[in-house]
C-alpha cells in the first residue's frame, strides 16, 4: 500500500519506471536461467490484523515449499514462514501467508518498512530466491497522503494537510535540536502516523487489555527499531511528537544496546518536547516544597504511584536541562555514548563528568533547591521497630497540597547557550495551557523506548489520577473564591 503525497511527484515516477524496467529485466533473467519464474509477488497490509503475502510462480520443477523471508524496520531478526499452496495443475502456482500482528507479542507498527522476497525450495534439493522487496505497511482503514520535511514523512487522512505541514516542519526541528543534545545521526527517515482522534489512535497502538485502554488515553507511541512515531492529532501533537522522536534519537545514540535510566531517558524526551506544558515542573515543586522527591539514583524505573511519576518526568526533565547548562551538549551526547558501549549510569557519570554519580545529582538538587542525597548509614540491628516522622512518598496528594502546587510559577527551562549549536533555536511552544501531565509507567527502558516491550511500545498517555487531581484543584480553588 502507497501514500499519495502532496509534493511534484516527477522524480518518485522516474524512480518507480526505472525500478519496474529493472525488475521485469530481472525476472526475464530468471526466466531464461532459472528453472523458477517469479511471475508476480507482494503484500498487502490488512492491518490491524495483519499482512497478507501472496504470490504467483511459474516453476519447470517440482516444488516442495515456497516460504516468504521477511524483515519489520531494523529489527535484527530476519523472520520466515511458509506459504500455503493449493494443489496445482499445472506448472503455475499460487499461494498466500497471513502473518496476524494483533498481539502484543506479533505486533508491527503501521509505518514500518517490510522488506521481504520469495525462496522456492524445489524436490531437487535447490532454492531459488526472488529479487527483494520493500513496502510501507500501512493502517489499511484508511487512505493515506503524505507530506515530507526533510528525514521526516507525516502520513495523514482527512482533511488536516495544514496541521501535518506543521508538524512535520516541527518534527524536523526538534530532529536537529536534539541530535545536538544526543549525538545522534538523523539522516535515517522517521515516519510519522498522524492519526485525527481517540477511537482512531486505540486501533492503532500495541494491544492492550480493555481496563488499560479505558484508563489511558495513548497520545503517542515511538518505535525505534521500526523508526515510526504514531502520534494523536490535537493541541498536544507537536509536543507528543517531538518528545517521541527524542526517544527514537536516544535508542541511536546508545545503538539500542543499553538501559537507559527512567529519568534520563523520558528527561531527554521532555526536554526535546517543543510544546512543554508547566505541569510537570509544578510536580517537580510539589515534591521539592513537601520533601518527597525521589533520589535519580532511585528512578532507574518509574515509580510505582502515579503522583510520584509526574513528579519523575519533572526531575528527569530539570535534572538534564542542568546538565545540558552546565557541562553543555557534547558531555550529554558522550554519556549517551559510554551507555551504549555497556557502562552503568554510575559508572558513565563519573567517567564523563569527572564526578560521582551522587555529586551530579546534588550539585542539581542544590540548583532548585532541594535538599542534598545524603546516603544511608547502616543502622544498628534492633529487634523493635523505630518510629519516623519521614513522609511517606507513596501517601496521596492532599487538597492543600494540590492547591499549593497550583500556585507555584513555573520557571522557564532553555538550552544552554555554552555550545551555540544547540541553543538559539529552541522553539516557542505553540501553546502554553495547562493540561494533565502525560504518564508513561516505564521500567529501566532501552534507549529510545517508551516502554519495557520488546519493540519499544507503551506510550504517552493521561493519567485518570492526574485528571482527578486537577479537577480537585478547580473545585479548591472556586470554592475559597466564593468563601471569600
Amino acid at each position: 500500500m502507497q501514500y499519495r503525497a502532496r509534493k511534484p511527484a516527477l522524480v518518485i515516477l522516474l524512480l518507480l519506471a526505472v525500478v519496474s524496467i529493472s525488475v521485469d529485466l530481472n525476472r526475464g533473467a530468471n526466466a531464461q536461467s532459472s528453472p523458477v519464474d517469479f511471475v508476480s509477488f507482494g503484500m498487502k497490509s490488512e492491518f490491524p490484523e495483519g499482512i497478507r503475502f501472496f504470490a504467483e510462480i511459474n516453476s519447470s520443477v517440482e516444488v516442495e515449499d515456497v516460504r516468504v523471508i521477511f524483515d519489520v524496520g531494523e529489527r535484527n531478526v530476519t523472520q520466515y514462514n511458509y506459504l500455503e499452496i493449493p494443489p496445482a495443475a499445472n506448472s503455475l502456482i499460487e499461494g498466500e501467508l497471513f502473518i496476524n500482528t494483533n498481539s502484543p507479542e506479533r505486533y508491527v507498527p503501521p509505518g514500518s518498512v517490510i522488506k521481504y522476497q520469495l525462496e522456492v525450495l524445489g524436490a531437487n534439493g535447490e532454492s531459488y530466491l526472488s529479487d527483494r522487496r520493500e513496502d510501507l505497511l500501512l493502517d489499511a482503514r484508511f487512505e493515506w497522503e503524505g507530506v515530507d520535511d526533510g528525514p521526516v514523512t507525516v502520513l495523514f487522512h482527512g482533511p488536516v494537510q495544514s496541521r501535518a505541514e506543521t508538524l512535520a516542519a516541527k518534527t524536523r526541528e526538534g530532529l536537529e535540536l536534539m541530535s545536538r543534545v544526543t549525538g545522534a545521526e538523523i539522516e535515517t527517515p522517521i515516519t510519522v502516523m498522524l492519526y485525527n482522534n481517540r477511537a482512531e489512535m486505540i486501533e492503532a497502538v500495541v494491544p492492550r487489555s480493555a481496563t488499560i485502554s479505558r484508563e489511558l488515553v495513548t497520545e503517542g507511541q515511538a518505535f525505534g527499531d521500526e523508526n515510526t512515531v504514531l502520534v494523536l492529532a490535537g493541541r498536544s501533537d507537536i509536543g507528543t511528537a517531538t518528545h517521541e522522536i527524542t526517544h527514537i534519537l536516544v535508542g541511536r545514540a546508545t545503538n539500542g544496546a543499553a538501559l537507559v535510566p527512567f529519568w534520563l531517558n523520558e528527561g531527554l524526551a521532555e526536554f526535546g518536547n517543543l510544546d512543554q506544558t508547566v505541569s510537570y515542573t509544578r510536580f517537580l515543586e510539589w515534591g521539592v516544597g513537601t520533601g518527597r522527591l525521589p533520589t535519580l539514583r532511585s528512578m532507574n524505573r518509574a515509580p510505582g504511584d502515579p503522583n510520584l511519576t509526574l513528579v519523575g518526568y519533572g526531575s528527569g526533565r530539570s535534572a538534564v536541562a542542568f546538565m545540558v547548562a552546565e557541562f553543555g551538549t557534547a558531555k550529554m551526547a558522550e554519556l549517551l555514548s559510554a551507555l551504549g558501549s555497556g557502562l552503568p549510569i554510575q559508572a558513565a557519570v563519573q567517567a564523563v563528568y569527572e564526578i560521582s554519580f551522587d555529586e551530579l545529582e546534588n550539585e542539581w538538587r542544590r540548583s532548585i533547591g532541594a535538599d542534598e542525597y545524603v546516603a544511608p548509614t547502616p543502622a544498628p540491628t534492633s529487634s523493635v521497630a523505630t518510629a519516623t516522622s519521614t513522609p511517606n512518598p507513596l501517601l496521596p496528594l492532599t487538597l492543600d497540597q494540590i492547591a499549593e502546587a497550583g500556585r507555584v510559577t513555573p520557571t522557564p527551562e532553555t538550552l544552554s547557550t555554552s555550545t551555540p549549536a544547540a541553543g538559539e533555536e529552541t522553539a516557542t511552544p505553540l501553546a502554553q495551557a495547562e493540561e494533565t501531565p502525560a504518564l508513561e509507567p516505564d521500567d529501566v527502558t532501552p534507549g529510545g523506548s517508551c516502554s519495557a516491550a520488546s519493540h519499544n511500545g507503551p506510550a504517552q498517555a493521561t493519567p485518570v489520577l492526574g485528571i482527578t487531581a486537577l479537577l480537585l484543584l478547580g473545585l479548591w480553588r472556586g470554592a475559597r473564591k466564593r468563601l471569600g
